[in-house]
């Protein structure tokens, strides 16, 4: 029974140093290196001016206001490498709900089997199927300037 105590007290520790802290925080980062043989087109949306298009399905009342072109595709797609993503995994005892929140720009990957992708710096981003059916969710954001920055060198953003 004693090996059962230690464990319980242990446990218990860790729930009180967790509970006083608030919470525990585990920094990711993740770059997206996408080949250029894998993508149709690139396109911009932007989401300054649209309050009620921050959230997901934002495309379905949005068209992209830009579609890079097929020959800087590859150029594009090798400076947005170099964009920084971060999340982070929050362990907290009260759960917290996630960013469902886009940002200002968004990016949209298509790829040649049919997929795309979203990508955006206010933590949000999901992949669909050829059929427009939601694939997966990612919470992963870029820094805000980097992104505009980014989207201004092939987009005139103001």
């Amino acid at each position: 029974m004693k090996p059962f105590k230690q464990f319980l007290f242990v446990l218990l520790t860790f729930v009180l140093i967790v509970s006083l802290s608030g919470c525990i925080i585990i920094p990711l980062t993740k770059y997206y290196d996408i080949a250029a043989e894998e993508v149709v087109s690139v396109q911009f949306y932007d989401l300054r001016n649209q309050d009620s298009a921050h959230y997901s399905g934002f495309n379905t009342i949005l068209e992209p206001v830009y579609t890079i072109p097929e020959e800087d595709t590859e150029a594009f797609l090798d400076d947005f490498s170099r964009l920084k993503f971060s999340d982070a995994i929050v362990i907290v005892l009260a759960a917290i709900d996630p960013s469902f929140y886009y940002g200002d720009w968004v990016i949209r990957i298509n790829f040649s089997n049919g997929q795309y992708t979203f990508y955006s710096c206010d933590g949000y981003g999901e992949t669909f199927d050829a059929e427009g059916e939601r694939i997966s969710s990612t919470h992963f954001s870029c820094d805000d300037e980097e992104l505009k920055n980014l989207v201004g060198k092939y987009y005139e953003t103001e």
